[in-house]
């Protein structure tokens, strides 16, 4: 019975936290996002080559300058010719970010963790660096622009997603 307490005193306090947070930002011109984009992929992984990658990713401005980004990518990579190997990866990323007029350029870390949904290969932990732009075209579109360095099983294989995208506020 306490440890369920405890578990609903945290989650309210983490909502009230981020609630607040987001309301501040919302105040401030930055309301949540959701974001799509796609584009090539060089790896170095099990074989090297140019692979493609997707991603779903929700900007939540925490401070007018901090972003918390959750996001969720696919990448599907052919290290020979008989074998394609599609990876399924959630990730989290904290970026400093500047709004200056219509564009807001970011820098970030983060990590995540790669499953296997086709082929053969194992799952792995990852760690990312990313470098992007976003770009507001009116109070609820934008398009995105990024480069993000991953590191696969850290330290062991990498991928570098060139992607460009859009995005909605919520």
């Amino acid at each position: 019975m306490r440890k369920g307490m405890a578990a609903a005193l945290a989650a309210l306090v983490l909502a009230l936290v981020f609630g607040g947070a987001t309301s501040v930002a919302r105040a401030q011109g930055h309301s949540p996002a959701v974001s799509l984009s796609a584009g090539p992929s060089p790896y170095d992984l099990a074989g090297t080559g140019t692979g493609f990658a997707m991603a779903g990713r929700l900007d939540w401005w925490l401070l007018p300058f901090l972003v918390v980004e959750p996001g969720l990518e696919y990448f599907r990579y052919t290290p020979d010719p008989d074998q394609a190997i599609g990876l399924l990866m959630p990730e989290l990323s904290l970026q400093g970010s500047l709004r200056v007029g219509p564009v807001a350029p970011y820098l970030g870390v983060g990590a995540g963790y790669a499953f296997t949904v086709t082929g053969r290969g194992g799952d792995d932990a990852t760690l990312h660096a990313v470098l992007g732009v976003r770009a507001y075209l009116s109070d609820r579109w934008g398009l995105r622009g990024e480069f993000r360095l991953r590191s696969v099983d850290p330290f062991h294989g990498n991928m570098g997603d060139i992607t460009a995208g859009v995005s909605f506020r919520l």
